[in-house]
């Protein structure tokens, strides 16, 4: 990875920070030009969107978060390919879904 890649690598790192995401269990990848996320998507608990007790209000949040950081990594000049692949969310459509346990 060289300092180009490196630094770009931070700079997606601290969006989801920003976003309280836990950075722990994703792996951030950056080849060129092109980020790969892999892992679990959890917004740690003290994120307002995670203290509603309804499940689908909780998902929601968690949706509207995903879609966010998506956006704000796709809107990075530097960055021509994006791909997500959460264990916990997959992508139907233009909409995140929560796999839930499974």
């Amino acid at each position: 990875m060289n300092f180009e890649e490196l630094r770009l690598q931070r700079l997606i790192q601290g969006i989801f920070v920003r976003n309280y995401v836990d950075t722990q269990k994703l792996d951030i990848q950056v080849i060129g030009h092109s980020v790969y996320v892999e892992g679990e998507f959890r917004v740690f608990e003290y994120h307002p969107s995670q203290k509603k007790e309804d499940l689908l209000e909780r998902d929601l949040g968690v949706r509207r978060n995903i879609m966010h950081i998506e956006q704000q990594i796709r809107c990075m000049g530097e960055v021509t390919y994006l791909e997500l692949k959460f264990n916990n969310w997959e992508r139907r459509g233009s909409q995140w879904v929560a796999k839930h346990g499974g």
